[in-house]
C-alpha cells in the first residue's frame, strides 16, 4: 500500500514538473476566421506545442495592426498573428516589431459579385463594399483590380461597407455591387447562386495574407521560444494539409465556431497556403505594392524560421 502511494505521489511530481517546465505564451491572433484560427486549435489539440515545451493561451482581438502593435509593445502579447500588410505599415513607421514567419502566404480573398454583375467587366461604373478604407481588403481589391485593368474612382468606387454580415446585406440589397470575402465566408453565397469575379490570391499570388510578429524586445530575449513556437506551428500546418479529417476533428474539441460543412469545403481554398515559410521576393512585392521604401530584412527576420526549421 504504502509503496503504490509513494509510486502515485511520484507520477503525480513528474506530472506537476513537466506542467511547471511548460513556458508560457500569450498569443493574439487577429482575425476569427478559421484560416487563421485552425492552426492554431490544431497544435493545441495535436499536442504540438506541448512537444516544444509551450503552453500557449490565445485570443482574439479583431482588429487592425495598430492596435496588434500595442498589444504587442505593451506586453499583453508575446506574439500575434496579423495581416502583413498592416504590420508591415507599422514598421516602416517604426514600431519595434519583426516578422519572425510567415502563416498564410496567400491572399484568402474572392471577389465576388452581386446580381447581374457577372464578369468583371460588368464591374464598370459600380460599387465594391470593402470592410473599410485603409484595410487589408481595400488594398486586395485595389491592387488586384488594377492588375486586371481596371482602376480606382476610374472604373469603380470604393465602398466602406463594414464586416462580413454588413458586407453581404449590403450585395444582397444592392447597396453594393461586388465584396471580397474569405474562404468560409465564400462558400454560404456562392452556393446561393452568386458569381466569383476573381480570385485575389490568384491574381496577387506572390503577396502573402498573414504572418508571425513578435515584439522585438521578446524576440532578442527569447530566441529559442520563438523557434520552438515557429516549429510548432509548422507541424501542425503539415497535419492540416496531409490529413484535413483529423484536422477537422480537433478543431471540433477545440470547439471552434462555425458550421462544420461549410468550413471543411473552405480547408479545401486556403489548406495549401498554410506554410512558416516566406520568401523574400514576396515581402519586397509587397513593399512595391504598398509604396514602402526599405530592405525585405528591415521587416522580416529569418534568422528565428532558420532556428526552427534547422533544430527540427
Amino acid at each position: 500500500m504504502k509503496l503504490a502511494v509513494l509510486l502515485l505521489l511520484l507520477s503525480f511530481s513528474a506530472v506537476v514538473s513537466r506542467a511547471a517546465e511548460l513556458r508560457e505564451i500569450t498569443l493574439g491572433l487577429v482575425s476569427p476566421n478559421w484560416s487563421t484560427q485552425l492552426p492554431i486549435a490544431v497544435a493545441q489539440q495535436g499536442g504540438f506545442f506541448k512537444e516544444e515545451g509551450l503552453q500557449v493561451h490565445s485570443a482574439t482581438i479583431a482588429s487592425g495592426g495598430t492596435i496588434m502593435v500595442a498589444i504587442l509593445t505593451s506586453g499583453h502579447a508575446d506574439l500575434v498573428v496579423s495581416g502583413v500588410a498592416a504590420i508591415m505599415r507599422a514598421i516602416s513607421r517604426g514600431a519595434p516589431v519583426v516578422m519572425v514567419s510567415g502563416f498564410q502566404t496567400r491572399i484568402d480573398y474572392a471577389l465576388i459579385g452581386g446580381k447581374g454583375i457577372a464578369t468583371l467587366s460588368d464591374l464598370k461604373g459600380k460599387k465594391v463594399g470593402v470592410t473599410s478604407i485603409g484595410s487589408f481588403s481595400e488594398f486586395a481589391v485595389i491592387e488586384s483590380l488594377k492588375r486586371s485593368g481596371l482602376m480606382k474612382d476610374k472604373d469603380y468606387t470604393v465602398f466602406s461597407a463594414g464586416g462580413t454580415v454588413l458586407r453581404v446585406s449590403a450585395l444582397k440589397t444592392g447597396k453594393v455591387d461586388a465584396i471580397p470575402l474569405s474562404s468560409s465566408e465564400r462558400v454560404p453565397i456562392e452556393e446561393e447562386g452568386f458569381a466569383v469575379l476573381q480570385e485575389i490570391g490568384n491574381v496577387l499570388s506572390e503577396i502573402p495574407s498573414s504572418v508571425l510578429v513578435a515584439g522585438k524586445k521578446f524576440a532578442a530575449k527569447e530566441p529559442d521560444t520563438v523557434g520552438r513556437f515557429i516549429r510548432a506551428l509548422a507541424k501542425s500546418m503539415r497535419l492540416i494539409k496531409s490529413d484535413k479529417n483529423r484536422a477537422m476533428q480537433f478543431a471540433a474539441a477545440a470547439k471552434l465556431k462555425g458550421n462544420a460543412e461549410t468550413q471543411r469545403k473552405a480547408l479545401n481554398y486556403y489548406a495549401n497556403d498554410l506554410n512558416v515559410e516566406v520568401e523574400q521576393e514576396s515581402i519586397a512585392a509587397l513593399l512595391k505594392a504598398l509604396g514602402i521604401k526599405g530592405d525585405p530584412d528591415e521587416f522580416f527576420d529569418r534568422s528565428f524560421l532558420a532556428r526552427a526549421l534547422t533544430d527540427r
